[in-house]
């Protein structure tokens, strides 16, 4: 049934590429009002011309960001939260700045 999301605001965030963009497609087909956001604003302007999909940086790392984001969208109906990160080989294997950075985008977002 086309039109399933009509009238509804969804966020995605991470929506440059792979899954998030994926998401922000098929929500836009659904007749959602998509703000797809990412902090690769040149990744994320393919999506530009697409009816139905508001492209915006947004770092969800930086609650500045997030704000500003929300400030224009209000509060959305939708949260789909793409963003993350997976560092390469174990956690003994990172560096601290390297955890704080994969904590800060995989969990601290969410908040």
């Amino acid at each position: 049934m086309p039109g399933r999301l009509a009238g509804k605001t969804a966020v995605v965030t991470a929506a440059a590429q792979g899954i998030g963009k994926a998401t922000a497609l098929a929500f836009a087909a659904e007749k959602a009002q998509v703000w797809a956001t990412d902090i690769n604003t040149k990744k994320l302007s393919n999506l530009d011309k697409t009816p139905g999909i508001i492209t915006r940086k947004c770092d969800v790392t930086d609650p500045q960001s997030i704000t500003a984001l929300l400030t224009e969208t209000g509060a959305p109906d939708i949260l789909f939260n793409c963003a993350g990160y997976v560092a390469v080989g174990t956690i003994l294997d990172s560096s601290e700045s390297e955890w704080d950075f994969s904590f800060n985008l995989n969990v601290k977002s969410l908040f």
